[in-house]
C-alpha cells in the first residue's frame, strides 16, 4: 500500500508539475500579450504626443501670425490716425489763416474808405 501511496505520490506531484508548468506558460503568455499590449500602447502614446508637438507648433504659428497681424493693423491704425489727426490740424489753420487774410482785406478795404471819406471831409471843411 505503500507502493501504491507513493506512486500515487509521484502521479499527484507529476500533476502538481504539470499543472505548474501550465501555470507558467500562461504566465509567460500573458505577459508576452502584456508586451504586444505595451507596445502598441507605446505607440499609441508616441502618436498621440507627435499630434500634441504638431497641434502645439500649429497654435505657436496661428499666435505668431496673430500677433504679426494685429502689429501690422496698429501700425497701420496709428498711421492713419496720426496723419488723419495731422492732417485736421493743418487744415484748420490753414482756414484760419485765410479768415485772417479776409478779415485783413476787410479792414484795409475799411481803411482805405475811412481814409476817402477823411480826406473829402479835409477837402469840403477847407473849401
Amino acid at each position: 500500500m505503500s507502493q501504491g501511496s507513493a506512486g500515487g505520490g509521484v502521479a499527484a506531484s507529476s500533476g502538481v508539475a504539470a499543472a505548474a508548468t501550465e501555470t507558467e506558460g500562461a504566465v509567460v503568455a500573458a505577459e508576452a500579450e502584456e508586451q504586444v499590449g505595451s507596445a502598441e500602447t507605446e505607440d499609441h502614446i508616441q502618436r498621440i504626443l507627435v499630434a500634441i508637438d504638431n497641434y502645439t507648433r500649429q497654435v505657436s504659428e496661428m499666435l505668431d501670425a496673430g500677433r504679426a497681424l494685429f502689429k501690422d493693423l496698429a501700425a497701420d491704425f496709428e498711421d492713419r490716425l496720426c496723419s488723419r489727426i495731422h492732417k485736421e490740424r493743418v487744415e484748420r489753420w490753414e482756414e484760419e489763416i485765410r479768415e485772417l487774410r479776409a478779415r485783413d482785406a476787410a479792414n484795409e478795404q475799411a481803411r482805405a474808405l475811412l481814409h476817402n471819406a477823411q480826406l473829402h471831409l479835409l477837402h469840403t471843411v477847407r473849401d
